[in-house]
């Protein structure tokens, strides 16, 4: 039911048809589709992409390249959450991670440029890739291990793969 006002214009005299309620019905109406629109992009996988500093930690790294390791520095690059560790070796370390499918992770790693090896030993789906980094994917996200500057890359990045897998 509406009333007129003295201007002759009609007002809602139902309070839930007032103003502010429908504002904070669209405002629930937008905060749920932008969720949803998230989650898909983020392949659907219902987890969190995980902090790769938290993923793979400065300890971690410590105890696998046997040098005293710098804070990690967390940053976003497009696709990628990217966390990169220095060590007093010259050595340096870095994790990244984003949400992914299985069948996306498996057709983005046979994609890659130079020889793409599958990697057994690990209780996910692994590869690695041109002689450099290790792709591992875990509950929809796929995390990626290089290392530089701390001989064999491999032993080392499947090493802090099998450390940061409990994590994932």
């Amino acid at each position: 039911m509406t009333r007129h006002t003295e201007r002759g214009m009609s007002e809602p005299t139902n309070r839930a048809d007032d103003g502010r309620t429908m504002r904070s019905v669209l405002a629930g109406l937008v905060v749920a589709s932008v969720g949803a629109l998230v989650a898909a992009a983020a392949g659907g996988s219902g987890f969190a992409v995980p902090n790769p500093c938290k993923l793979v930690t400065a300890a971690d790294v410590r105890a696998t390249v046997s040098a005293t390791v710098s804070r990690g520095k967390l940053q976003s690059l497009g696709l990628y959450w990217s966390c990169t560790y220095t060590t007093t070796s010259s050595a340096f370390v870095t994790v990244q991670t984003r949400a992914l499918s299985k069948a996306d992770f498996v057709k983005s790693a046979k994609m890659n440029s130079g020889p793409v090896k599958a990697i057994g030993g690990l209780v996910a789906p692994a590869y690695y890739v041109g002689h450099a980094t290790l792709l591992v994917w875990r509950h929809g996200n796929e995390a990626t291990f290089s290392v530089f500057g701390a001989g064999p890359a491999l032993p080392t990045e499947v090493k802090l793969a099998k450390r940061a897998l409990a994590r994932m």
